[in-house]
């Protein structure tokens, strides 16, 4: 019998903010597979989940490079397929699986990469949602993301002055992820509208080197940081 898939969002960082649903299924589960930027690296969705694991769980680490998706296209499309591939070769051994990822498993998740090769083996995974990094950093913050009717967007790049007064003019709230690459243009538009009080940065939510600032981003900031910019009140 064919085993089932489920793709599990365990949070930012703290364990204690997987749901009770997750729990439970990862408790019973006979496979965790891991997601690694690459081989030798620690899966950080794994650590998270740890707690709650069987302790004689089999673990299956796959590689999800980080490279540039427009640029790697094909790297990155051969390397999903292949873990496709693996994940449905357990799954025709009858074992249960599931796929641990960051956050929430439908947002910027390496998980739902797999969904076309997995549809094309007739397999269904089931996905179980997770707290996403933005929402649990607003509550670290303790600033509302959005309130009454104010709108917001989530990026994951903001490259120049002119693009940030396009989002502007559009959203009263910005969340940026992985804003490694626009905290220069960021830094510039905090300088050009005096929105040193209105940029928020936090990294590595929820863990144990959590940092958090207000105003200037700087230069070493983690890949796990989440900006957020308030423009209305």
């Amino acid at each position: 019998m064919l085993g089932r898939l489920y793709g599990i969002g365990v949070g930012p960082g703290d364990s204690g903010l997987i749901t009770q649903k997750a729990i439970d299924i990862i408790n019973k589960i006979d496979v965790i597979v891991a997601p690694i930027t690459k081989m030798g690296k620690e899966s950080k969705a794994f650590n998270i989940a740890k707690p709650y694991l069987k302790a004689d769980v089999e673990t299956v680490e796959l590689e999800f490079p980080m490279i540039d998706l427009e640029k790697e296209k094909e790297t990155l499309n051969a390397k999903w397929k292949e873990n496709a591939t693996k994940i449905a070769e357990l799954l025709k051994q009858g074992k249960n699986l599931a796929f641990l990822t960051l956050g929430d498993p439908m947002v910027y998740s390496t998980y739902s990469y797999l969904f076309p090769y997995l549809e094309e083996v007739n397999i269904k995974p089931i996905t179980i949602p997770g707290i996403t990094s933005f929402c649990a950093s607003a509550a670290e913050l303790g600033v509302p993301i959005v309130q009454g009717n104010e709108t917001f967007c989530v990026l994951t790049q903001i490259t120049s002055l002119e693009e940030f007064d396009k989002y502007k003019e559009l959203f009263e709230n910005i969340v940026i992820m992985k804003p490694f690459s626009s905290r220069e243009t960021i830094n510039a538009a905090i300088e050009k509208y005096n929105l040193h009080d209105r940029v928020y940065a936090i990294s590595n939510c929820g863990s144990e080197n959590q940092e958090i600032s207000t105003g200037f981003i700087k230069d070493d900031i983690s890949y796990f940081t989440i900006i957020l910019i308030k423009f209305g009140n």
